[in-house]
């Protein structure tokens, strides 16, 4: 019995060390994966930044483009206004 012993003992190491490179395999997979994940994020967040920004910057623009239409449209209706009674005293329109 006593030379089963070792023998048992070295099966077990054996297989403990194994299983401990199979842990450290996973591990570093785990750790590429997560590196990989937080560049994506980084990536994302600095997208979803400029979006953000683009977003604003397309509200400003279109909030100005409505302003002018409306000043142009008040203009149409001066000079139409002005053209359909050209008798009614007032200036005509700039």
């Amino acid at each position: 019995m006593t030379n089963s012993q070792p023998e048992n003992l070295t099966t077990r190491v054996a297989s403990l060390e194994e299983q401990l490179e199979q842990v450290l395999d996973e591990l570093d997979l785990l750790r590429t994966i997560q590196t990989g994940v937080r560049r994506e994020t980084r990536t994302n967040s600095t997208t979803a930044a400029r979006l953000e920004r683009a977003t604003a910057n397309l509200a400003v623009i279109s909030a100005n483009h409505t302003r002018d239409i409306r000043q142009m449209q008040q203009n149409i209706n001066r000079i139409l206004e002005y053209l359909e009674n050209p008798n009614r005293g007032d200036t005509p329109p700039n």
